[in-house]
């Protein structure tokens, strides 16, 4: 177990924090990330800058990383943002990173959406064996909206108190890892297609009694929630309602509110946190990985919703 003022010491220098990155993206030597070319690169003296003689571009370690774009000398800041990030179990607002590591809320928030972005680049390996599907909704409680919002919503509502909501379906592998997705609605249009993408052939899927989860091509079984029934053999959803708790417990006591176009992007990281229990430099060992292999440059990630 690594502490926040040992880690802290480990990667206090812009040269501790590229070492890691050097370890992990060249460990058989430096490559082009434009072209992907492992031969004829020129180095520059300051030792940070690199030519392709194939290409003719140059590039940095960390060009092509959620890194990308930003100041070398703010990697000791990047790299506990991430320690903060992922090893807080209801993660970290951009408002309290932002006095945690001396940045300004805009520039704690892009380092966070991009540290999230790279936690959904986790691994994407088939669910298997007893998979339990479940649905939730996420998003303010009626109680705490403006009468005005109150009453607009009671106008467009129907059945469980879900519009102006982000629904969430989350999958869990008995004894092994969540995966959870925003998604538009809990029909089974809606559910199927995320369920065969993530679920093996094979596998047996339980569900609660909802009508969406009906017609699946796994063998299935249901508990009847609205019978009061949540057991019946090994029959159950309760490692995914589970989950659900820790998510719920994010929006509401870390972020209080996100908005759909971003909801993705804090659903990844509590599955990521909750799939990784690693101890803490394990974790940022993990995110730096997958981190090196994507990038969120600023424009795309403000743009509007496709």
């Amino acid at each position: 177990m690594m502490t926040v003022m040992e880690f802290a010491a480990k990667y206090a220098t812009v040269d501790d924090c590229l070492d890691l990155l050097r370890e992990t993206r060249w460990a058989d030597g430096p490559y082009c990330p434009h072209c992907g070319n492992i031969e004829g690169i020129y180095h520059f003296s300051d030792g940070r800058r690199h030519k392709c003689k194939a290409c003719g571009r140059t590039f940095r370690l960390i060009t092509g990383t959620i890194f990308a774009d930003s100041p070398i000398k703010l990697l000791p800041k990047w790299f506990m943002a991430i320690y903060l990030d992922t090893n807080h179990a209801k993660g970290i607002s951009s408002v309290q990173l932002a006095s945690d590591i001396g940045v300004t809320q805009k520039t704690a928030w892009h380092m966070l959406q991009r540290i999230r972005h790279a936690a959904g680049n986790d691994d994407d390996t088939p669910l298997s064996g007893i998979v339990e599907a479940d649905e939730t909704y996420i998003g303010g409680k009626r109680k705490n909206m403006s009468k005005a919002k109150r009453k607009m919503l009671a106008k467009a509502e129907s059945g469980r108190g879900t519009v102006g909501k982000q629904a969430v379906l989350g999958l869990r592998e008995r004894g092994g890892r969540v995966t959870a997705r925003p998604i538009d609605g809990n029909a089974r249009a809606d559910l199927h297609p995320p369920i065969v993408e993530t679920v093996e052939a094979g596998s047996r899927v339980y569900t609660d009694e909802h009508g969406g989860y009906r017609g699946l091509p796994y063998a299935t079984a249901s508990v009847n929630h609205g019978a009061g029934e949540y057991v019946r053999g090994n029959v159950h959803t309760n490692s995914i309602e589970s989950f659900w708790s820790t998510l719920k417990r994010c929006y509401v006591g870390t972020h209080h509110w996100w908005s759909h176009k971003h909801s993705v992007r804090y659903v990844d990281p509590c599955a990521f946190r909750q799939n990784h229990d690693e101890d803490q430099h394990g974790r940022v060992s993990r995110l730096v990985e997958q981190g090196l292999t994507v990038k969120m440059p600023y424009k795309a990630l403000v743009a509007a919703r496709a």
